[in-house]
């Protein structure tokens, strides 16, 4: 524990005590990536979901799903490494963004992990790692890259016919990588990370000198760009990635230090469509230090928001209405974060599930050292 308010910190029991009864068969410390998709159905209630490689010089890459006591419900082969993961409204379902720059995305039953179709981006597309649904689960909107015109676009796919791909709008910036459909059910909000790859370069970053990253809200029906706003100047080297929804109508976000100019700047900030400019939130400097202009991954449970630094080790904290520094916990090669009932759940490369909140009881550390879990923990409510 660390930084002025940091709080306490207790570890999920039980994910490698003794051994998991999974699919009939009994896997001593957690060791999931055998299983192809027939374990326990995860019905209706509450679930966790989370990409993740194996451990090892050659790992596999899947997807698992855990119940909020960490008890492994079943694990899914992905064709590569998998990144962000949206479970579809009122469905059994949830579809797989490959890491980017991604060319496909996969469908999943959520009542066993059954693996569905996988998707391949046009030719002239590559998605970037997220993505979501209408509120009636009807539409999936996918972030990806308009290769050709260096621009950001939404794809957009009918969920109710085999998610046939009927067009795209734009995001009206660069770069996106996070999008979420804000609480009216009809808006977008894009991170726009504000810098551009190509397919050709990997993930290689080729207008570092002239980036442009900002938050922007599109109309989902018509690509109708509805606000848009970007960091002040002096921030203007960090790139806008994460995002959250909080309860007031915007949104908590994250940012990553894409060009260093060799100060502490925040990493984590806020903002509501037709207030102006961002909030950004306080950081003690000790703390923005170890995050290494890094934040991996956002979340917000309506009172407080949640950001994990994976170069840093650590898991920060604040106030969603103030952006007032709350504390902090350590969780190394933490990023994984999800909303539960106490607060939120971690997860880290190590193999660590661990729970955080302002006053949860300290516990012993659990692993399952066979995983990898990968940068994003996703919650599907019962």
């Amino acid at each position: 524990m660390s930084g002025k308010g940091a709080m306490d910190r207790r570890h999920i029991l039980g994910l490698m005590a003794g051994g998991n009864l999974i699919g009939g068969r009994l896997l001593g410390g957690g060791l999931l990536a055998m299983l192809t998709g027939t374990a326990h159905a995860a019905g209706n209630g509450t679930i966790y979901l989370n990409a993740y490689a194996t451990a090892g010089a050659e790992p596999s890459y899947g997807v698992a799903a855990l119940d909020p006591a960490g008890k492994v419900l079943f694990t899914t082969p992905t064709p590569g490494r998998a990144h962000g993961i949206v479970p579809r409204p009122a469905m059994a379902e949830a579809v797989v963004f490959s890491r980017r720059p991604g060319r496909w995305f996969q469908i999943l039953s959520l009542a066993d992990g059954t693996p569905g179709p996988v998707l391949r981006a046009p030719d002239d597309r590559r998605f970037t790692g997220h993505g979501g649904y209408s509120a009636d689960g009807r539409t999936l909107y996918v972030a990806e890259d308009d290769v050709p015109r260096e621009e950001g676009a939404i794809g957009v796919y009918d969920a109710t016919d085999d998610y046939r791909r009927t067009g795209a709008i734009p995001t009206h910036g660069l770069g996106p990588h996070e999008l979420i459909l804000m609480h009216d059910g009809t808006t977008l909000a894009v991170a726009n990370g504000g810098v551009i790859t190509h397919p050709d370069t990997g993930r290689a970053k080729l207008n570092l000198d002239s980036m442009d990253a900002s938050l922007t809200y599109v109309e989902a029906a018509t690509g109708r760009l509805l606000d848009k706003v970007r960091l002040p100047e002096e921030h203007s080297n960090l790139g806008i990635r994460h995002i959250a929804l909080l309860d007031d109508g915007g949104v908590a976000f994250g940012m990553q230090d894409e060009r260093p100019i060799g100060m502490l700047q925040p990493l984590t900030g806020a903002h509501r469509p037709g207030s102006g400019a961002v909030r950004l939130f306080d950081t003690p400097e000790d703390m923005l230090s170890r995050m290494q202009g890094y934040i991996g991954s956002v979340a917000s449970d309506g009172r407080t928001v949640a950001a994990s630094s994976p170069p840093g080790g650590i898991i920060g904290l604040w106030d969603a209405a103030t952006g007032a520094w709350l504390g902090s916990t350590t969780l190394t090669d933490g990023c994984g974060l999800a909303p539960s009932d106490e607060g939120y759940l971690a997860t880290s490369g190590l193999g660590v599930i661990e729970p955080v909140s302002v006053s949860a009881t300290a516990g012993p550390e659990r692993r399952a050292p066979e995983f990898r879990w990968d940068n994003h923990l996703t919650r599907r409510l019962g």
